[in-house]
């Protein structure tokens, strides 16, 4: 059966073109939503206190689209909404810590994937592929393309919350030694904050943007430890949750802040400095099987090679 050839001459082939059309525009702006509109009001309200607000350059226009891309994510996310509250906590968190801070992120991403769901099976219908296989090999490939496209968005979802966490860990080392040397220099905590995150914003931008937060939110009037509790819940590293612990502890027991960050920084660089003893310690195991499956057969063939000739040589002869 020819299913391309029938599917390009009936009416089908355009229904078709314009849900693919809307499918991809609407996967555009909620991109574009989620990477370049990541600012909710709360935080623009924060920089508005700040001195630092962002001027509004869009358009009524622009804005009334954006609104209805938006709208139309938020119903086309209904139905892989989840259904437990603990369930949308969870994807809440994993979008903070992947960096989108935005109230309808949960909305947008899922609206993407149903997106994703559709266009999809669409790209596996419209490329010449279908025309040269079966039915059933037609069905499978797209139930297949669904499944990847549904399940795309999570995956790099997660390999952005990763390359985060990794940055954060790299990163966190210098920031805290900056941040002792504010604390003891005669700063107290919420200007050191604040002064640590104007002074590593190029150096590190991802922790420097979160402290940035910190000292908005301290600004604001939220309590410090709730703003250090937010800050270890977006961030999601071991490190940065310990340094938190340590951070409200010191301030509910009256500790020197800046002998107990010294202590906490010398303690993540020392942990730091055994990871990298341990990654250097998997080397030699790691490098086994290369060389035993693709080094050693060359060396055996250069140097057994000749003998094995030799050899062969003789015996036929």
């Amino acid at each position: 059966m020819e299913f391309m050839s029938n599917l390009s001459a009936t009416p089908l082939a355009w229904l078709i073109g314009t849900a693919f059309g809307l499918a991809v525009l609407l996967v555009l702006a909620a991109a574009g939503s989620l990477f370049f509109r990541r600012e909710d009001h709360r935080r623009r309200r924060l920089q508005q206190l700040s001195g630092h607000a962002p001027k509004e350059k869009d358009s009524a226009a622009s804005r009334r689209l954006r609104q209805a891309g938006l709208s139309l994510l938020r119903r086309l996310a209904k139905p892989a909404r989840p259904r437990q509250d603990w369930q949308a906590t969870q994807l809440r968190t994993k979008l903070l810590q992947a960096g989108f801070h935005s109230p309808g992120a949960v909305n947008t991403f899922l609206g993407v994937k149903v997106a994703m769901l559709i266009i999809a099976p669409l790209l596996v219908l419209l490329s010449p592929a279908p025309a040269k296989l079966g039915n059933l090999q037609i069905m499978l490939a797209v139930v297949g393309a669904a499944t990847l496209g549904f399940f795309l968005p999570q995956l790099l979802l997660e390999s952005r919350i990763r390359s985060r966490r990794k940055a954060v860990t790299r990163e966190l080392p210098d920031v805290l030694d900056l941040l002792v040397i504010a604390v003891e220099a005669g700063l107290g905590l919420d200007q050191a904050i604040r002064r640590v995150s104007d002074e590593v914003s190029v150096s590190s931008p991802t922790l420097g943007a979160e402290f940035n937060l910190v000292s908005l939110e301290m600004r604001a009037g939220i309590p410090r430890q709730m703003a250090l509790r937010n800050l270890a819940q977006r961030c999601g590293v071991e490190e940065v949750g310990s340094l938190v612990a340590m951070l409200i502890q010191a301030d509910r027991f009256g500790v020197s802040v800046g002998r107990s960050l010294r202590v906490h920084s010398d303690t993540v660089r020392t942990k730091r400095r055994q990871q990298m003893e341990e990654a250097a310690a998997k080397i030699p195991l790691k490098l086994l099987f290369p060389v035993l499956f693709m080094i050693f057969p060359a060396i055996m063939v250069v140097m057994a090679g000749p003998a094995v000739i030799r050899v062969s040589q003789n015996l036929l002869n």
